[in-house]
């Protein structure tokens, strides 16, 4: 198990080669760290170690588990507590418990754990686990998703193949989803957004990308509460396809008022999606919102150089169905200045 200062080690110099990474614009790719968790099969009570995977672009720190925890009152049973990082509270998510699994701490007592510090929409938690491997570059076109059973209960996001062997892909927006009631997308849609609903000119569609059912769902009712039809793919290749589907018709221009879209997705990110709609003559004028719990300045970057429309983080929902409106205005403007300049 390698020390503290090991793992800033490895942290400092995986950031270096990842900064170069996630500056290159719709590559389908990513940089995925693995990591494990060790507990006893409820079956047996032998020790099993179990390989899961998390978007290397989340994690900021890898730190020792803390010597000092605030318990904290009616929090999710999975929370151990909050502890204080450079000035900064951070809540500790236990894994194992999130899995309901009892930890192998025979092999893996608590001195030994580290604690992965992610940044999701624009907070930051902590994450108990056993062990931090290598961190691998991958193309999204090598992560699945799983079964449905799998991705409903058992809060697995996507499966990927790594040096022969399988490791999974945490849906860690659903973790914080339930841990954090301020992180549930269709109770932050106020009244005055359905209100307004009504003014608008719903004639089309909004072709929704999400990988997260969770997320997936809280998009769907919110943006049907302020007034939109919703077409709902699980990935950006399903968007993809569905916009070519439309295209062969001659529909897609007319009938997708806007696409917004994840980044994080299997088989394609929505980097790579925003990039091929902006480099198809006619999808191009399809207003594109970047919508993820992972957007910071050198994200944005990167969707500024693949054409998004708009850039926002999955807690300002609000601002998404305003952002939504005033990217479907703008074309439509453009659309009025095409006609009568052809006239």
């Amino acid at each position: 198990m390698p020390g503290k200062d090991s793992l800033y080690r490895k942290m400092d110099t995986h950031t270096a080669v990842q900064d170069k990474i996630l500056l290159e614009a719709g590559t389908n790719e990513l940089e995925v760290m693995g990591f494990r968790l060790r507990w006893k099969d409820p079956l047996t009570g032998e020790c099993v170690r179990v390989p899961f995977g998390i978007n290397a672009a989340k994690v900021k720190e890898l730190v020792a588990l803390p010597d000092t925890l605030t318990r904290l009152p009616d929090t999710h049973p999975c929370v151990r507590g909050v502890f204080l990082l450079r000035g900064q509270t951070v809540p500790l998510i236990d894994l194992c418990a999130w899995f309901g699994r009892e930890p192998d701490e025979d092999h893996v007592p608590d001195k030994n754990c580290v604690v992965l510090v992610a940044e999701m929409n624009l907070k930051r938690f902590g994450f108990l686990v056993h062990g931090v491997d290598k961190v691998h570059r991958v193309s999204w076109k090598r992560i699945q998703s799983p079964p449905e059973l799998i991705a409903r209960y058992q809060s697995i996001v996507a499966t990927t193949i790594i040096e022969g062997g399988l490791i999974q892909l945490i849906d860690f927006e659903r973790i914080i989803a339930e841990i954090d009631p301020a992180m549930d997308l269709k109770a932050r849609i106020s009244a005055r957004t359905a209100e307004d609903a009504e003014n608008d000119d719903h004639m089309g569609t909004i072709v929704v990308a999400e990988d997260s059912a969770v997320i997936r769902q809280q998009m769907l009712g919110a943006l049907k509460m302020a007034g939109y039809d919703v077409t709902a793919c699980p990935d950006g290749l399903y968007a993809w396809e569905f916009l070519e589907e439309l295209k062969k018709k001659g529909e897609a221009a007319e009938s997708v008022l806007g696409v917004v879209t994840d980044i994080e997705m299997p088989r394609m990110d929505g980097h790579h999606l925003c990039k091929r709609i902006k480099d198809d003559p006619e999808l191009n004028a399809i207003p594109v919102i970047l919508f993820s719990s992972l957007i910071n300045d050198m994200l944005r970057k990167k969707g500024e150089s693949v054409g998004a429309d708009e850039q926002i983080t999955k807690p300002e929902l609000d601002y998404l169905v305003d952002r939504i409106r005033d990217c479907i205005r703008k074309k439509k403007q453009r659309g009025r200045g095409e006609k009568s300049q052809e006239s």
